[in-house]
């Protein structure tokens, strides 16, 4: 079987699993409106000549009406501590299997990663403390400042 479609026979099982998202074609990822954020699942396959691995991420995108706020995220596995989590896809039954396992991966970890920083506090917190943390939910540093500001004024709005 060609990548190509081992890649859809992947996507078609996870979207099975995520029937609750709507899946963006063109971007490779999940989306999902919750508590007026967008929640977002990406996936990003890495090929090699004869199979492909894939990584998940997620983020969540803060908006006042159609305008981003902010976006904080990580990939699956620094979520979880075990730095970049890769999922093999070298066959059929490989690629309805990784599609489970990273399916399961991102309930455990994705999941709970964005039920926590929908809360523009916690968000907010985790950027004013800095250190490890901080730098996984938003990696540049010189944005914290900007975004710490905006949540506050977010905040503010919205109550």
């Amino acid at each position: 079987m060609k990548l190509s479609d081992l890649e859809s026979l992947f996507i078609e099982e996870l979207e099975a699993y995520m029937s609750e998202w709507t899946y963006v074609k063109s971007q490779r990822k999940f989306k999902k409106i919750v508590k007026g954020n967008t929640w977002y699942f990406h996936i990003n396959c890495i090929k090699h000549v004869s199979d492909f691995d894939v990584v998940g991420d997620v983020a969540i995108e803060f908006k006042a009406k159609k305008e981003r706020i902010c976006i904080v995220g990580a990939e699956l596995g620094n979520i979880s501590g075990v730095g970049q989590k890769r999922f093999s896809v070298a066959s059929e039954s490989q690629a309805k299997e990784s599609a489970l396992e990273i399916y399961k991966y991102f309930e455990e970890h994705g999941c709970k990663f964005c039920r926590k920083y929908s809360e523009p506090h916690n968000v907010i917190n985790t950027l004013k403390n800095g250190g490890k943390e901080a730098l996984l939910i938003s990696p540049f540093v010189s944005n914290h400042k900007e975004q710490i500001i905006s949540l506050t004024n977010h905040i503010k709005i919205s109550m």
